[in-house]
């Protein structure tokens, strides 16, 4: 019987060392998500993750003033003017083609206002990376670029 209580006890204490480990996870979990979503917030650049089809996974930071949870599953160059989309969709064939693993171009934008800007964006294929899967795109408002 002393043993079966020694074991229990501990198996215990193991339990609360796992337990506060994962409150310190948490924690650090926390306070790194503060911290990404504070430079976001004053962040002057976008950034989109797509799949390798150019549909939108994942608004992370959005420029247009177009709400993010719509443009889900939106190709790509669906949100550039008309003009414009044929660059984006030879852009993907390049990193598809592996031909590079990041490329840049400028498109033509509407806004959610239906006022046009001129964003810069960067490709870079990180579908290999597994703590992404997909296609980065960041863009900056070359309107609203510091000069």
């Amino acid at each position: 019987m002393s043993t079966r209580i020694e074991k229990l006890s501990e198996r215990i204490s193991e339990l609360e060392e796992e337990n506060g480990n994962l409150r310190r996870l948490d924690e650090t979990v926390r306070r790194n998500n503060a911290l990404f979503n504070a430079l976001l917030v004053n962040c002057s650049a976008g950034i989109t993750l797509t799949g390798p089809d150019r549909r939108i996974v994942r608004v992370v930071r959005g420029l247009t003033g177009i709400d993010a949870a719509q443009l889900a599953g939106v190709p790509l160059e669906l949100l550039v003017v008309p003009e414009d989309r044929d660059l984006v969709v030879e852009c993907y064939r390049r990193l598809l083609r592996r031909t590079c693993e990041k490329t840049s171009f400028e498109a033509r934008v509407p806004r959610a206002d239906g006022t046009i800007t001129r964003f810069s964006l960067t490709l870079t294929d990180m579908l290999d990376d597994p703590n992404v899967q997909g296609i980065v795109c960041n863009y900056v408002d070359l309107g609203c670029a510091a000069v």
